[in-house]
């Protein structure tokens, strides 16, 4: 809505300009872009654009389409990342109890009792007389 000047401050005049802002603007002499509402097309125009309200509801509708669209893809995608987490987790579950397994095999390999019967599966023989060479000069030593 444009607004009116008043110079004289009198009531007459008050009444005066306001007869004469409501006259103007009926004719449309102070609004910038002249405004029309059709009741018939259901459209609104403002000077040269005009704003269907048909395309108004398609570009909303578009719009509640496409994000719904996106709802749907993430929420999908946040399903299938929490199938495939859940894999990776069985998979390390299983894969430490089979790391303790071999820490266990490991451990039972190294024993003096398995040692001994290796021994004795391969034929060695024990050492008895055990010689150690001594150098007095100087060696370099890695």
């Amino acid at each position: 809505m444009s607004r009116v000047l008043i110079l004289n401050k009198s009531a007459s005049s008050l009444k005066n300009a306001r007869l004469q802002r409501n006259s103007t603007y009926s004719n449309g002499a102070f609004c910038a872009v002249r405004r029309s509402f059709s009741e018939k097309r259901k459209s609104f125009s403002a000077g040269s654009a005009n704003l269907n309200l048909v395309s108004l509801v398609f570009v909303m509708v578009f719009c509640v389409c496409i994000g719904g669209a996106a709802y749907l893809y993430q929420v999908n995608d946040i399903a299938t990342k929490g199938y495939e987490i859940r894999d990776l987790e069985n998979q390390i579950q299983d894969l430490s109890k089979e790391s303790k397994k071999m820490e266990i095999r490991e451990v039972e390999l190294r024993s003096m009792y398995n040692i001994e019967k290796a021994s004795q599966d391969l034929n060695l023989v024990n050492s008895n007389d055990v010689t150690y060479v001594e150098i007095d000069g100087p060696v370099a030593m890695r």
